[in-house]
């Protein structure tokens, strides 16, 4: 199935929205304040959700802040 994820990033957001500018040591774009939309084909909404955790853990702010099925 296909799998649609929200994802953003909170220290970024915090970070910006605090009036801030953003200086990323670890190469997280300040796209990422707002929530960034991934497809992940898995066979189960828990596989996505945990491919979508090892690609945007949450040691290094994201939030992943939605999961649905789109086919």
């Amino acid at each position: 199935m296909l799998y649609q994820i929200g994802v953003y990033n909170k220290r970024v957001r915090d970070t910006l929205r605090s009036g801030v500018e953003w200086k990323s040591t670890t190469g997280i774009s300040e796209v990422f304040q707002d929530i960034n939309y991934f497809e992940f084909q898995a066979t189960s909404m828990e596989e996505a959700e945990k491919r979508a955790e090892r690609d945007y853990p949450k040691r290094l702010g994201f939030v992943l802040d939605f999961i649905r099925t789109i086919k």
